[in-house]
């Protein structure tokens, strides 16, 4: 009897070890061989702790998952932000574009000196039309800088308004 005590015995503890090795959780009641029971809280506490480590493995990881999700959610944002901004820029070099050749305008027809120009002219069309037939055309000087200068000015407020913008 007492050789098969002690293989059971044995093999417990071959079971023990390797639930141990494996991180299982093992629930140890009180030994009926008179061992105190300070052994057995030891063991009870090292389950315990065997089984809050393989817990947060767990959590690790959702909250990983979790972070990268939200990261990518921010990066996804910023690239949004970005071809926005890229899109403001484009605006912006194009009205600089075209506020510079109403700049060499200004200046060619200040260098005039008659009533009208024949450099440049306002013209009005039906935009529908198959060929541009003038509705009407205006070829004062005058009234073309003053067209310059108010058209000019819309298009500095717009550019103001995008590098707000780009700069927000």
């Amino acid at each position: 009897m007492e050789k098969e005590v002690k293989k059971i015995g044995s093999e417990i503890a071959k079971t023990v070890e390797t639930m141990k090795t494996n991180g299982n959780v093992l629930v140890i009641s009180a030994p009926s061989t008179g061992e105190p029971a300070k052994d057995n809280d030891k063991q009870k506490k090292e389950a315990k702790d065997i089984n809050r480590s393989s817990k947060p493995k767990v959590k690790d990881a959702e909250e990983l998952k979790k972070e990268i999700e939200q990261r990518t959610a921010e990066l996804q944002k910023c690239l949004a932000e970005l071809e926005r901004k890229k899109k403001l820029s484009e605006n912006r070099v194009q009205f600089i574009e075209v506020m510079d050749k109403l700049g060499k305008a200004e200046d060619e027809l200040s260098q005039e000196e008659g009533f009208n120009t024949g450099m440049y002219k306002l013209k009005f069309c039906q935009g529908s039309s198959y060929r541009d037939d003038d509705a009407f055309s205006i070829s004062n000087r005058l009234i073309i800088v003053e067209f310059i200068h108010f058209i000019r000015g819309k298009i500095k407020d717009k550019v103001r308004e995008i590098e707000a913008q780009l700069i927000a």
